[in-house]
């Protein structure tokens, strides 16, 4: 499936109009089925669609071991994914009947309950990373999305060991590059515990819950946090960065990780 489509437009400049051919990125609804039962449609950049799928499952909880992935099935046709799972929550039942309308791009949907999260608080005792290691990624960061340097359409997520981009993701949703980026390190075994996200869209509670679920203790964003993210990352132990650009940046949280000087 593409992940841009060429859209003619009118381009004003001035007063000069002209008619010309532009990218914009792609978006679709793409349907998860979960053992035989829909479970949500997620509107989203049609790529990495497994990634994506795994990377949800894992942010609400659903999916906690590998071996619990049975089958998972992408249907580009009928722009569904069929996942079978085994081990799923004893509670999985009752979380259908607390779906939250976030914040994200779309009117995205989580089941994920912060007090579960925050109760299991992130505890790192040695600075992770420096404030030129901060400013380094950032350039790398923001260089890599050609999609988005295409179509200006996209959010990015990236993550690092606070001195290398290991890995890397760009969606329409800033919560579903994301959750692509956690699915990534999931299909490829790569651990992200005292690992940093770094997300190009501001930071909410379901982008914070999700760095907690997933045991983030560092996240980084060129853009603003709100401020139930600022709280949530106090009460879950991670260090939050916001409006991170050149050589400005804001620690909100837990500044324990980062050497000042």
């Amino acid at each position: 499936m593409d992940t841009k489509k060429d859209t003619a437009v009118l381009k004003i400049s001035g007063n000069a109009v002209e008619g010309v051919i532009d990218e914009v990125a792609s978006e679709l609804p793409i349907k998860l089925v979960l053992n035989g039962e829909p479970l949500v449609t997620l509107l989203c950049t049609p790529a990495e669609l497994e990634e994506l799928t795994v990377g949800f499952l894992l942010s609400e909880g659903l999916l906690r071991e590998r071996s619990a992935i049975k089958k998972l099935v992408i249907d580009e046709q009928e722009t569904t994914v069929r996942v079978d799972l085994a081990d799923l929550p004893p509670d999985f039942s009752a979380m259908f009947e607390k779906r939250t309308i976030s914040s994200g791009c779309g009117k995205g949907v989580t089941f994920t309950q912060y007090r579960g999260v925050a109760d299991k608080r992130i505890v790192v005792k040695e600075p992770l990373m420096s404030l030129d290691d901060i400013k380094r990624l950032l350039k790398m960061f923001m260089s890599i999305s050609s999609l988005y340097l295409e179509t200006g359409g996209v959010h990015s997520a990236a993550l690092s060991d606070g001195r290398d981009i290991l890995l890397f993701s760009e969606d329409i949703g800033r919560h579903n590059a994301v959750d692509k980026l956690i699915g990534k390190a999931f299909l490829r075994r790569i651990p992200v515990e005292n690992k940093i996200l770094l997300t190009s869209g501001r930071v909410t509670s379901e982008i914070m819950t999700k760095a907690g679920r997933n045991r983030f203790p560092v996240l980084i964003s060129r853009a603003a946090p709100s401020c139930m993210a600022v709280s949530y990352a106090e009460d879950m132990g991670i260090t939050l960065v916001g409006f991170a650009r050149g050589e400005r940046m804001n620690i909100y949280t837990w500044p324990n990780r980062i050497k000042l000087g």
